[in-house]
């Protein structure tokens, strides 16, 4: 991998914590825009989840005094069964149906208010969860719980929050999975600690300035964000 790329990597991980930390979700569709110029996307999607956990990290200790566990701690419980069963999904599946259903798939979430539908559901967060954390294991991307926790009265600091300890317990479990099924993660270490890099001034940034940014636009940036960054992916995709 040439020096450009780990440059990139550098700063797109500095911009998409920034965006994670002051709007909660987009980050990891600017890691993924990335990644997919010099790596395949089976490789792509573990390599994701090791930069992801390091990010989340950052920003789970930097808004900890925010998180709502009520809903936290049914969610990580589900993404132990999701996980397990995804990853069994992950390693037969063709490069071409993971990301073309990876962009359905934010696609779906994005116009739909899929993951509320889960309300009606007896412990409906323990349900997101397995849901979820069972596509994000093989597209990279659930979209559930974004979808729930955005329908929600969370003020934005508490959706940082919740998100960011939420997925990093979901991206550990990943990590796990995708190595006890023989992915080494060694080759590149590299990669990640360029992202880890770049997201430690971002976090330290975000974490200052997340409170002025409204609700409303909060919720409205995330859509677009997500939308402008998949219709790449399809692109990338295809073309």
């Amino acid at each position: 991998m040439l020096i450009e790329h780990y440059l990139l990597l550098l700063v797109g991980s500095f911009f998409a914590t920034l965006m994670g930390s002051l709007v909660g979700v987009g980050g990891g569709f600017i890691i993924i825009g990335i990644l997919s110029i010099f790596l395949p996307i089976n490789i792509l999607i573990p390599v994701l989840a090791a930069i992801l956990a390091s990010i989340d990290l950052i920003r789970a200790i930097a808004f900890r005094q925010y998180l709502f566990k009520p809903i936290f701690f049914p969610f990580a419980l589900g993404c132990i069964v999701g996980v397990a069963c995804g990853t069994f999904f992950f390693v037969t599946l063709p490069e071409k149906v993971i990301g073309t259903g990876l962009v359905a798939l934010v696609i779906v979430t994005l116009f739909t208010p899929l993951g509320a539908k889960f309300n009606r559901l007896k412990y409906p967060y323990t349900w997101i969860g397995v849901t979820h954390s069972f596509l994000s294991t093989i597209f990279g991307f659930g979209g559930l719980f974004q979808s729930a926790i955005l329908r929600t009265k969370l003020v934005n600091l508490q959706l940082t929050a919740t998100l960011a300890t939420s997925f990093l317990v979901l991206e550990i479990l990943k990590i796990n999975f995708y190595m006890i099924h023989g992915f080494d993660y060694t080759p590149y270490l590299g990669i990640i600690l360029s992202a880890v890099g770049g997201a430690i001034p971002a976090s330290l940034i975000g974490r200052k300035y997340a409170v002025t940014i409204s609700d409303n636009f909060y919720r409205t940036f995330q859509k677009a964000i997500i939308g402008c960054i998949a219709m790449s992916i399809l692109a990338k995709v295809w073309w």
